[in-house]
């Protein structure tokens, strides 16, 4: 089956999703968001927001095709 005209937008766009991911969730940064003091529903704001984006690139590519 040949592929669509934009699929390697969508591989581009799901890279740079993980990459984004890999960084927020796995590197230094990760001591300073989670050590901030009073706000203990922070790390669930960034899965929230990890999940959405997730969503939208399954919605786009879906709508893409």
């Amino acid at each position: 089956m040949p592929l669509g005209p934009n699929n390697g937008q969508s591989v581009d766009s799901v890279v740079l999703l993980f990459l984004f991911l890999l960084f927020v969730f796995f590197s230094p940064f990760t001591f300073w968001w989670a050590s901030v003091a009073g706000i203990w529903y922070l790390p669930y704001l960034f899965w929230l927001g990890a999940i959405a984006l997730i969503a939208w690139v399954v919605y786009r590519r879906r709508h893409d095709v």
